[in-house]
């Protein structure tokens, strides 16, 4: 399974919202398809530091990694 399918579930779960898991790579994850407010969104970087040892937020000061699930896997990938 590729990060940015891990990805994708750990978003469906978060969310609680099961279809997100197939959320294509390029889909924005704020606003569009995903629907992340700022609670959500919260919750998905302290998943993806729990698992990944990555703190988006610390090392992201814009949150750019947040703009898809391909690109949040992608600084991910670039950071562990």
């Amino acid at each position: 399974m590729s990060l940015a399918a891990e990805l994708g579930q750990l978003l469906a779960d978060v969310t609680g919202q099961p279809e997100l898991a197939g959320l294509p790579a390029d889909a924005p994850l704020f606003g569009g398809a995903a629907g992340l407010d700022s609670l959500s969104g919260a919750r998905l970087l302290r998943q993806v530091h729990d698992r990944y040892g990555v703190d988006v937020a610390a090392e992201d000061l814009n949150l750019d990694a947040l703009q898809s699930l391909g690109a949040l896997a992608a600084f991910i990938a670039a950071h562990r």
